[in-house]
């Protein structure tokens, strides 16, 4: 059982970690890809849309153009790939349990008090804020994210049959 546990969580960690270092360098191939007139840099922007509002405003520059994410996201992912990258040296790989609530709780109320604010009007928070209160965040989210998927494969596997 122990084995299964950690070759699972190994390798959620493992298509996580790339899936987010392909997900991260897409943000900024974006920008490049349009400094450059490419005809894919629209694809590239499209992809993140659903996800981001992509306020020009709001975001960091790259080549003089904006990233595919606003400061915020750009932040969160950011942290998430911090995160995946700690992983194995605060959690290992041998247990399948998730950290307190009460962390993610005191980790997240930054970024929602900032956006609840923004939302609210009654600040407008710079880019350089809005990307730490994201990577903050970000950070822990990996700690819930490839426990809870290896939770998830692990209670759906079933068990062979013992030959009798």
């Amino acid at each position: 059982m122990a084995v299964r546990v950690n070759k699972t969580i190994l390798l959620i960690y493992c298509f996580t970690a790339i899936g987010t270092a392909v997900w991260l360098g897409a943000i900024f191939w974006a920008p490049y890809l349009r400094s450059h007139s490419s005809p894919w840099q629209g694809l590239i922007y499209a992809i993140f849309s659903p996800f981001c509002h992509q306020i020009p405003s709001r975001s960091f520059h790259f080549l003089d153009q904006p990233l595919a994410v606003c400061a915020r996201c750009l932040g969160i992912y950011s942290g998430f790939f911090i995160g995946v990258s700690l992983y194995p040296f605060l959690r290992g790989f041998r247990r399948v349990a998730l950290p307190q609530t009460k962390i993610f709780i005191l980790v997240s109320l930054p970024i929602v008090t900032d956006t609840l604010g923004n939302f609210a009007r009654l600040w407008e928070t710079p880019n350089e804020v809005r990307f730490v209160t994201g990577l903050l965040w970000g950070t822990i989210l990996p700690f819930y994210f490839i426990t809870g998927l290896a939770d998830l494969a692990l209670s759906r596997r079933k068990e062979p049959l013992p030959n009798t």
